[in-house]
């Protein structure tokens, strides 16, 4: 694939990507893989992540505008009084149209970022989703490190004068309003945060905070349930994600009933990519290699958007785990030109727990 093309396609994916949030459909829809987001070189003026670059908190809660795409995501299990059980999944995304050195001010248009949330809230065998979409430099949308806060429009994610966060969600038919609290510290993954995605080079600056504990209020349909439960929340920016000839990805991210987390993915293409980090239950996070882990789809399920991967093996020997993870029933596509799946799992096996699988680059 030629290289000026894949730059190119960034800028149409994006103003796809508006229309698409907008509720507006362009007469012609262009591939719809999210492995196609990102190109596998930089483009002119944009940073490049790498193991020499550094990882300072609270600062990197922040954005990036020297970096092409990033993002701030939370997946959550979550019970209601009754037994009642839901998945979450927030996430807010920035897309630089052209790189820039400084936040973007609070007033103005600006033309080089485009803000971009996904809201989701699964049951088994139900999902319902939302989006929205703002343009930088207007206040409408934005990230600031200290005090964190990430919002567009009335969703936002704030910290609270103490270590915990708010989250504040209304869409049509659902919403939530949690606070979340963390119980372990940030976690880097791959090499010191950097997080290779192939091994011919590329990747992103990343880190977790795998254990966050979970109160609040779930809507549905005007129906209010008191929850409880765990979640996960990424934080990743880059400038290159996936070689021309990657597919999309696999991604799990695990809470374990002996306090452990585990985070891995496969990068599917010609060569597949594996990696994951393993969480103690202090907090301790060890990268693995892919020959110390496996992550094998078991099980395919008929879709809408064709057949998908829904029971999976996990293994990691050295650690005594061989788990089975199993999607709740039910389809959990997240819609539009650029649709991916986003929805809870089970877990079984050595260790009993719950968690959150991602899969994109299915289906046309």
């Amino acid at each position: 694939m030629n290289r000026r093309r894949l730059r190119g396609g960034l800028t149409v994916l994006v103003l796809v990507l508006a229309l698409v949030a907008g509720g507006c459909k362009p007469r012609q829809a262009p591939d719809s893989r999210l492995a196609a987001w990102i190109g596998s070189d930089i483009a002119p003026g944009f940073s490049e992540a790498g193991p020499q670059v550094p990882v300072s908190l609270p600062q990197d809660l922040g954005s990036h505008p020297d970096y092409r795409l990033e993002w701030w995501y939370l997946t959550a299990n979550l019970q209601g009084p009754g037994g009642e059980l839901f998945g979450l999944q927030w996430t807010l995304f920035r897309l630089g149209l052209r790189p820039g050195k400084n936040p973007g001010d609070a007033t103005g248009w600006k033309q080089d970022e485009l803000w971009l949330a996904h809201a989701a809230l699964s049951r088994p065998g139900a999902h319902r989703f939302a989006a929205k979409a703002a343009r930088g430099g207007t206040g409408q949308a934005g990230v600031s490190a200290q005090p964190f806060a990430a919002w567009i429009d009335d969703w936002q994610l704030v910290a609270g004068t103490d270590d915990s966060l708010a989250l504040q969600v209304q869409a049509d038919g659902f919403g939530y309003r949690l606070q979340l609290k963390p119980t372990q510290p940030a976690v880097l993954h791959g090499e010191r945060g950097f997080n290779a995605k192939s091994a011919a080079g590329g990747g992103s600056m990343y880190f977790s905070y795998p254990a966050l504990a979970i109160q609040g209020e779930v809507e549905q349909d005007g129906q209010r349930f008191a929850v409880t439960g765990q979640g996960w929340f990424d934080r990743e920016w880059t400038s290159q994600l996936l070689q021309p000839d990657q597919q999309g990805w696999d991604w799990l991210a695990l809470h374990l009933d002996d306090g452990r987390h585990l985070m891995l993915y496969r990068i599917r293409g010609r060569d597949p990519f594996y990696t994951a980090t393993l969480v103690q239950a202090d907090g301790r996070g060890q990268a693995l290699k892919a020959a110390e882990f496996s992550l094998v789809p078991l099980e395919e399920r008929d879709s809408h958007r064709g057949r998908v991967p829904v029971r999976w093996q996990v293994r990691v020997p050295a650690q005594g785990i061989d788990l089975e993870v199993r999607s709740w029933p039910g389809e959990y596509w997240n819609p539009g030109r650029l649709s991916y799946w986003e929805g809870p799992v089970d877990v079984s096996g050595s260790h009993g727990g719950e968690g959150y699988l991602e899969m994109t680059g299915y289906g046309d």
